[in-house]
């Protein structure tokens, strides 16, 4: 007989739910949400699995490369689509979710979402992260521009970097205002320091 499986993945736990061809299920119960967890609760409760659905999320590009090397038939679902299907039943819980899964992708009446490469993933995280980093680089340098003395304006002057314009401006400012600034000074050349971004974008542009 066909099977057909939901999968309704948290953090820590797997609901699992296995229905046939003719719609009843066939198991339903619970695994650790890790691929090799779900990989062993489909082998032995749905050997014979046509389609294996699981919403799109944080974890589903993990478990989706994972599940796919394995041999196993994964299918990941725009999580828009099966929230509009899954609302329409009485008792909406995590365990109620599986089920829904399993007869949605029985039907086929779903949206699968393409799953990028886990080097995309990759790339994309990196980018994300220098995005970060450019805006809290932008916040700190605003924080010390908006803590300087009424009235002093840093002005660009070449060959000097930013850290010592400000250095020269509050040098007048030993009280608690110039401690601030030379803290945020630190936190500004240090840790989103400009190399460290020219870093993670040259290993983007080389992993792409």
């Amino acid at each position: 007989m066909e099977q057909f499986v939901g999968l309704d993945v948290s953090q820590d736990i797997t609901h699992v739910c296995v229905i046939g061809s003719d719609g009843k299920i066939v198991w339903q119960g619970t695994c650790l949400s890790t691929p090799e967890g779900i990989s062993a609760a489909i082998k032995a409760k749905a050997p014979n699995a046509i389609r294996i659905g699981l919403e799109s999320g944080p974890l589903s590009t993990w478990h989706w490369h994972a599940l796919k090397g394995e041999g196993l038939p994964i299918v990941c679902l725009d999580a828009r689509h099966a929230k509009a299907a899954l609302n329409m039943q009485m008792n909406k819980t995590d365990k109620n979710d599986a089920p829904g899964l399993a007869q949605i992708v029985k039907a086929g009446w779903y949206r699968e979402v393409g799953v990028k490469s886990l080097d995309s993933h990759t790339v994309r995280s990196m980018l994300g992260a220098r995005a970060q980093l450019v805006a809290m680089r932008v916040e700190v340098s605003n924080q010390i521009r908006g803590m300087l003395t009424f009235g002093v304006v840093l002005r660009r002057r070449d060959g000097l970097w930013f850290e010592t314009l400000v250095g020269e401006a509050s040098a007048p400012d030993a009280g608690r205002v110039g401690q601030t600034i030379q803290a945020l000074l630190t936190i500004y050349s240090g840790f989103i320091c400009t190399e460290r971004l020219r870093e993670l974008e040259r290993a983007a542009i080389r992993d792409q």
